[in-house]
């Protein structure tokens, strides 16, 4: 027999076996009789008849022997039971898996932020979803702003955490607030300024600066800090992206770097730096939940959200549940 010839047999097969069929040979082996089986499968006696014909018909193989007693598998039927039984428990499965998926109690969730937002947000909406919903599965990317939008922009990422881009470009994307984050200097914990009362900051624009590479929010930032002091940007500046590099510089020199607040606080605790007393008037970073537009979320991913919604909600109660923005909302 040609593939051609078996393809379109199978395919005609495939067309007449349905689940209830399998059912029945299952609840037929179960219990050896035609009307138990018929009762359990919630169909009457001729129905259940007519089916075990059609199978039968449509196998070319006849599945069960009839006895006074009842009715027992031929080697045939033994053999489809054996299939359907396996066929049978694995839609179970996925029907199950199916659901599971649906109410967010399983699937994945993909989320990414950037490195100032994991202390204060990413790691405890992270928490609080694995405490409520064990078993799904969380990917946690951390990188700047401007790669979180592109992996959410290929489907890479399910959700963002950031501030918005320097060149604002959040076409496809749909935003809202989650919250604003002061910024801090911060330097070694023996630092000489460590135990000032007060620094200002033109007393430190000698200093070496660790800062992210021009273009970035928190560099960004960093200059507005300046020009708003009507101070000329640090020359002798060290340009990284990595905190581990940040704080490996910071802690071997007199080095200085500006850090948003919850982020300074995670390392402080343990004595690696130090905050130093910077008035810093209106300096902050303002966090967005970004995700795809007009793309439903999966419920895993819905479910963070929520928490997220949550947490923006506690950390500005007249904001309530912040609503979400198309692409190319206002700036702040």
């Amino acid at each position: 027999m040609s593939q051609t010839t078996t393809a379109a047999s199978d395919r005609r097969l495939q067309g007449r076996v349905r689940a209830r069929h399998l059912a029945l040979v299952v609840a037929l082996d179960t219990h050896r009789s035609l009307r138990r089986a018929a009762a359990e499968i919630a169909l009457t006696q001729p129905a259940a008849t007519k089916l075990l014909h059609d199978l039968e018909d449509a196998l070319g193989a006849p599945l069960f022997e009839r006895h006074s007693w009842g009715m027992s598998p031929t080697p045939y039927g033994e053999t489809l039971v054996r299939y359907a039984r396996g066929m049978l428990n694995d839609l179970a499965e996925a029907a199950a898996a199916i659901a599971a998926l649906r109410s967010g109690a399983r699937g994945s969730l993909r989320a990414g932020g950037v490195t100032g937002s994991v202390p204060r947000f990413l790691a405890p909406a992270i928490g609080a979803l694995h405490g409520t919903h064990p078993g799904v599965r969380v990917y946690a990317l951390v990188n700047t702003s401007e790669v979180l939008v592109a992996a959410l922009r290929r489907g890479e990422l399910d959700v963002a955490l950031a501030p918005r881009p320097p060149d604002d470009d959040l076409d496809g994307i749909d935003t809202r607030p989650l919250g604003d984050e002061p910024l801090t200097v911060v330097a070694r914990s023996a630092h000489p300024c460590a135990h000032h009362r007060r620094v200002e900051l033109a007393s430190l624009n000698r200093a070496t600066w660790i800062v992210p590479p021009a273009g970035g929010p928190l560099r960004r930032d960093f200059d507005a800090l300046h020009a708003s002091a009507n101070l000329r940007p640090p020359a002798d500046l060290i340009e990284t992206v990595s905190i581990v590099a940040t704080l490996a510089l910071l802690q071997g020199s007199d080095a200085l770097s500006l850090l948003p607040e919850g982020l300074a606080r995670h390392y402080e605790t343990p004595g690696m730096i130090a905050r130093l007393a910077v008035p810093l008037p209106g300096a902050g970073t303002r966090y967005e939940i970004m995700t795809r537009a007009n793309r439903p979320l999966a419920p895993a991913a819905d479910a963070f959200v929520a928490v997220l919604a949550s947490m923006a909600s506690r950390h500005d109660p007249g904001r309530g549940v912040p609503a979400r923005r198309p692409g190319r909302a206002a700036r702040r």
